[in-house]
């Protein structure tokens, strides 16, 4: 069964126009490239994260750390200010709900705010079949959030997508086909975890969906009671949570505004004064004062938003554009090299994060008698690629304690940056014997 039909209004033309927009948005970003790069991508096989132009390497999550840090500081400010706009605007459990909703009455053939009462089979049929097909194409584009999308639709064209890639398109778009096309608005009633803290965040000053009692009441027939409200109960019809707003705030409210657009199309019938339910703080409604946008609730979010802001933009200014990483060859710490020397193993991890291909120079800083074996010292990595290298290190072979050497790799090409990493080099019990041990 289906919510009541939206009256049509100023506000539900615009959350028409921003659902449009947001699900474009959705579906439209991961097709968008940058210079043969995706715009949006989590590319967990190759382990870098495309973040709207910013390649992010597994030793730098604290980068995505510092992103949903920001939009959940972003969310609290909002809602401080506005109340759940998040929930009413750009949620996709209410973008995605609307949709399918209004799918549902195009095909079923609605013309008032209620349900036809006999819907033939076959618009019942077709209803669900198209629900399926988006349903789908929703999980497509789960997925290609995860890989390309070019390459999954010919995979799926040609038959070689993976078990992986075909469970989780089919997980995907089953999920949402119970969830936009039956659970809806329940989801925001009794799952969401955000209308349960959302008391924490408002105060007296928020502005929230509500309904002028002093104005409004007592409520009645028109000609019998003295207040502006008929008690027409067509808020509740079109509420998609069925909540009575005219009963004050409650965390069922996700603040769409079909009662706002229901309500005044009655007044102007009535002849009678707009927003009697609209957006305003509890202090107006109260009578006190008005509403406070500068507050330090306010204040204090938008102090946390500025310095998470601060503090990614000075991780990016000072990101290096390449990096290397060192480890040890930890089962087998020496060698004895044909030649009498011992040698040690390492494994360099080498991170180009432009996105032009780059050569690098690797040298290795160490006293005189060392020598670095298994490398050229030029090393050539596509853009935002990685490489391992596995060279050798190679010394006298008299030593007492381990000895410490580095890896410095720069750029061959302008401007010049350079990175040293440290490491130990472990030579072969007979100088000392600790050091083999060790």
């Amino acid at each position: 069964m289906l919510d009541a039909r939206p009256v049509r209004g100023p506000f539900r033309r615009l959350r028409t126009q921003v659902d449009a927009l947001l699900i474009a948005l959705l579906l439209a970003l991961p097709w968008v490239e940058i210079a043969g790069e995706p715009l949006l991508r989590l590319d967990v096989p190759h382990r870098r994260f495309h973040v709207f132009g910013l390649v992010i390497f597994p030793q730098e999550l604290f980068f995505l750390w510092l992103v949903v840090i920001g939009l959940a500081l972003a969310l609290f400010f909002f809602t401080a200010l506005a109340g759940r706009l998040w929930c009413g605007w750009a949620c996709p459990q209410t973008v995605f709900s609307d949709l399918f909703a209004g799918i549902a009455r195009r095909i079923q053939g609605w013309r008032g705010t209620r349900a036809p009462k006999n819907v033939a089979r076959w618009r019942i049929a077709a209803t669900h079949a198209v629900w399926t097909a988006l349903a789908l194409v929703i999980g497509f584009h789960l997925v290609a959030y995860f890989c390309s999308p070019r390459e999954l639709a010919g995979q799926l064209v040609h038959g070689s997508a993976s078990s992986v890639q075909l469970g989780f398109l089919a997980f995907g778009a089953l999920v949402s086909y119970v969830d936009f096309a039956i659970v809806r608005q329940t989801f925001c009633k009794f799952l969401c975890p955000y209308a349960r803290f959302q008391g924490v965040l408002f105060d007296s000053d928020t502005l929230v969906v509500g309904y002028d009692t002093a104005r409004g009441e007592p409520r009645g027939k028109r000609g019998r009671a003295a207040g502006d409200c008929v008690d027409c109960g067509l808020c509740v019809a079109v509420c998609p949570t069925q909540i009575d707003i005219r009963d004050g705030l409650q965390i069922e409210c996700i603040a769409c505004t079909q009662c706002i657009d229901a309500c005044n199309t009655v007044m102007a019938k009535l002849e009678r004064a707009p927003q009697l339910i609209g957006y305003r703080s509890l202090v107006s409604l109260e009578g006190r004062r008005s509403a406070r946008l500068l507050r330090p609730r306010v204040l204090i979010y938008a102090a946390l938003l500025a310095v998470v802001g601060a503090a990614f933009a000075t991780a990016l200014a000072t990101r290096l554009p390449f990096e290397l990483t060192v480890a040890h060859n930890a089962s087998n710490l020496y060698e004895t090299l044909a030649d009498g020397r011992t040698g040690n193993a390492y494994t360099l991890h080498i991170e180009n994060r432009g996105r032009a291909k780059q050569a690098f120079r690797l040298a290795l800083e160490a006293p005189v008698g060392f020598e670095l074996l298994g490398s050229t010292g030029v090393v050539d990595i596509d853009g935002s690629s990685s490489r391992e290298l596995r060279v050798f290190v190679a010394a006298p072979a008299a030593g007492s304690r381990p000895q410490a050497i580095a890896f410095s790799l720069e750029t061959s090409a302008p401007p010049e940056q350079r990175l040293r990493r440290p490491a130990m080099f472990v030579f072969r019990p007979g100088g000392g014997g600790e050091s083999g041990a060790r």
